[in-house]
């Protein structure tokens, strides 16, 4: 689930900078017919921004919980974009609206279950804390954009797409850069140092383009024993 959290991050709406913040009422989601809530302790860093983010799963079905989220936005008085302006990155819907007082925006993501749940991943990201974003020390592929980088839990991430490749052209690309480097392809995609692992994720976003993700942690130490001991 935390792991799902954390790439949910990426489509969080990113912007404006302004020290105006926490002038009111924090602002609380509703989400309709919850089941249950999983918080991640702390904050991501996104892109500079401070990130707060949650998980709800819900009996509801989606298109009634983003209508709630939308009314919810309205009645707190937040910008909310027309629904062609409303950034859609990848199958499951989403809606941001943002905070123009406090300089805060909010995402909701809804992610339909096979057991007809739905999973709302909300993000609450603080423009007005925003810093300078620290560099993933990873290589881009030629041509990426939308570009992002986050960090979180000993982690950091780096997440951008490519058009007019293939998945296969993207993971080309870094098996021969991360070797390369000294790594070792330990598992499909995994590749590994002395000191850190890399995991590549590629996808496909709804408008074509494919989804690069590449997560960057310490490896953990070897034990130097051998199978069944």
């Amino acid at each position: 689930m935390r792991r799902a959290i954390r790439g949910a991050v990426l489509l969080l709406a990113l912007g404006a900078v302004s020290p105006a913040w926490a002038q009111r009422a924090n602002f609380t989601w509703e989400i309709p017919q919850t089941v249950s809530v999983v918080d991640v302790p702390g904050q991501v860093d996104a892109n500079g921004v401070p990130v707060k983010l949650r998980a709800v799963r819900s009996k509801e079905k989606a298109q009634t919980i983003l209508q709630s989220v939308v009314d919810r936005f309205i009645s707190w008085g937040f910008v909310v974009p027309e629904a062609y302006k409303q950034p859609q990155l990848f199958r499951e819907p989403m809606v941001t609206a943002l905070d123009t007082r406090n300089f805060i925006s909010y995402t909701a993501i809804l992610q339909v279950n096979p057991d007809s749940t739905t999973t709302v991943f909300l993000g609450e990201a603080n423009l007005g804390a925003a810093k300078a974003p620290k560099p993933a020390g990873l290589p881009l592929f030629p041509g990426a954009s939308k570009v992002l980088t986050a960090e979180t839990e000993g982690a950091r991430t780096l997440s951008y797409t490519v058009s007019g490749k293939t998945s296969a052209d993207v993971e080309a690309f870094y098996r021969e850069q991360l070797l390369k480097a000294g790594y070792k392809e330990i598992q499909p995609r995994v590749f590994k140092s002395s000191s850190e692992e890399i995991a590549l994720n590629l996808g496909v976003t709804r408008e074509g383009p494919v989804a690069v993700r590449l997560v960057r942690r310490a490896a953990l130490p070897d034990d130097g024993l051998s199978p069944g001991e």
